[in-house]
């Protein structure tokens, strides 16, 4: 029912170690220690009275985590980030949190009718650095643009995810 994918750390253009006949190993891939996806099955908002998705992992990684959840509607091959207005706009999700018995619950509250979604993902990203009062930038850090969170495939290529 739910995957983990979780990625090691590689920096572009990493080579790997020497093999037997002394030449270089072939290039890692890129990807990055800090951020998982997790891929769920179908989700349908319409008959439930709210959606559940579960993430085993620790209370302080929940804490110290950005959770970007993100709903599938098939028939028009169309990612939906939550929260927000599902396809139509007929109802607006609204995703919250808790964590009991070694996994992270994320809530999906509507209000509206609700529809059947064929997928649902979640991407965590773990914070390496927390600033109190701090101020939306237009560049990380890094130099690198920010990406639109709100766009699943922006996201997944950003951080190179499978699909």
């Amino acid at each position: 029912f739910m995957l983990s994918l979780a990625f090691a750390a590689c920096k572009k253009g990493d080579t790997g170690p020497a093999g037997e006949d002394g030449v270089d190993g072939i290039n890692g891939i890129n990807g990055n220690a800090n951020v998982a996806q997790y891929s769920f099955g179908a989700l349908n908002l319409q008959t439930l009275s709210f959606g559940q998705l579960q993430v085993s992992t620790t209370k302080d990684t929940m804490e110290n985590s950005t959770w970007l959840v993100y709903i599938l509607y098939q028939p028009l091959d169309r990612w939906y980030f939550l929260p927000g207005p599902g396809v139509g706009g007929a109802t607006v999700y609204r995703v919250s949190m808790g964590h009991l018995s070694g996994k992270v619950n994320l809530y999906i509250d509507k209000t509206g009718p609700g529809e059947n979604y064929s997928k649902a993902k979640v991407v965590r990203i773990y914070n390496s650095n927390s600033f109190a009062g701090g101020r939306v930038a237009s560049q990380g850090s890094d130099g690198l643009p920010r990406v639109d969170i709100t766009n699943y495939e922006a996201v997944r290529r950003y951080y190179n995810l499978p699909k």
